[in-house]
């Protein structure tokens, strides 16, 4: 890890939601051996919805809901599950050199929450890590994190929530039945947590932003200085913010390999999805004459390298689910999963066991 040299600190508040999410983005993309470790602390003007880079918004959200709240949906390139971001949060997004950083991703969250945690107890409130990569206050959840590597740069990003509008967020969050909505806001509430709520009152951010670097500094011994983007970081981010735009970005494939093969006769779609300690997991695979011809891996999960869900599902393909791809997925796993927190080979394998079980008993 290197230890010397300090760290660049970019605040900047009152951003477009495109450009909260392109920043670290951009800085990542132009990252090189000789680029400073960076924290930007971001804080967004208006509300929106981001999805982890594995998910399907289809499947996630109620885009109707999401448009008739008038907000902006935005893919992020890391890992995690869909979150309701706005002003009342203050983003923190590390873009680090890999050497600065722990080699497991296990280490890089324990890391990167360390410093979120003490802040928290210096403002006095009990917050500790649950592992793998949440922040939780007697039991309710106030932050997770997430990471991801883009270009040369190590990311790793989390918020401090102030305060949170739990109804919009459990509005836009895909259920089946009003029923079950009234119930996952009932779940929010019970589970989720904020600054306002535990201390009883709204807080100042920038006093809390502060602690927070000073925490930096003692965890990290390092020093820190605040800066602007380089002329180069700012002619990527026009770039980034293009990309992170666009509907084959957001409504695409992201980390996902999307399946190409329409339903029809011969052809069965089957689904299932497995909560591992590291995230959901979702498999959809396409069954002809029980040949697997194609296959989606997604959710809220982190893995290493971005792209191996789209992998994953490759190897599956013109196999069958048996006893044989049962046997073999072990090696597959470790040959195509550099890193993924809290994920097991066999908790990838549990959705497909689920299939495959529901085929045995359908016959």
């Amino acid at each position: 890890m290197n230890s010397a040299s300090p760290i660049r600190i970019i605040q900047a508040f009152d951003l477009s939601p495109l450009r909260s999410q392109a920043i670290y983005h951009a800085i990542a993309e132009c990252f090189t051996e000789d680029s400073p470790d960076t924290i930007c602390l971001v804080r967004p003007t208006e509300p929106y919805i981001c999805i982890g880079y594995h998910q399907d918004p289809q499947r996630e959200l109620d885009l109707e809901e999401l448009s008739r709240f008038g907000l902006q949906l935005i893919r992020r390139q890391v890992g995690g599950g869909a979150v309701y971001l706005d002003a009342n949060q203050v983003f923190l997004q590390w873009i680090f050199s890999p050497n600065s950083l722990p080699v497991s991703i296990e280490a890089r969250y324990r890391l990167f929450i360390e410093p979120i945690v003490s802040t928290y107890q210096n403002i006095g409130i009990p917050a500790e890590m649950r592992p793998v990569n949440d922040i939780q206050v007697r039991g309710r959840k106030i932050g997770g994190c997430g990471a991801a590597r883009i270009g040369e740069a190590e990311l790793l990003v989390s918020s401090f929530i102030f305060d949170i509008d739990l109804a919009t967020m459990a509005s836009v969050l895909k259920v089946e039945t009003l029923k079950m909505r009234d119930k996952l806001y009932q779940n929010l509430t019970e589970y989720v947590t904020s600054i306002a709520r535990e201390l009883g009152s709204p807080s100042r951010q920038e006093p809390i932003v502060d602690t927070y670097l000073e925490q930096v500094e003692a965890r990290l011994q390092r020093e820190i200085y605040f800066d602007n983007l380089s002329p180069l970081e700012k002619e990527q981010l026009a770039s980034t913010e293009s990309l992170l735009a666009s509907d084959q970005w957001t409504y695409g494939g992201g980390g996902r390999r999307v399946a190409g093969v329409k339903i029809q006769q011969g052809v069965a779609m089957h689904h299932a999805a497995f909560k591992s300690s590291g995230g959901l997991i979702r498999w959809v695979v396409f069954l002809a004459d029980d040949n697997i011809i194609d296959a989606t891996l997604e959710g809220d999960f982190t893995i290493y390298p971005l792209d191996a869900p789209v992998s994953l599902a490759n190897a599956l393909l013109g196999r069958r689910l048996d006893a044989e791809l049962r046997s073999e997925w072990e090696t597959i796993f470790r040959t195509l999963v550099q890193q993924s927190p809290g994920v097991s080979a066999s908790d990838m394998f549990a959705p497909l066991e689920m299939i495959a079980t529901e085929l045995a008993s359908s016959r």
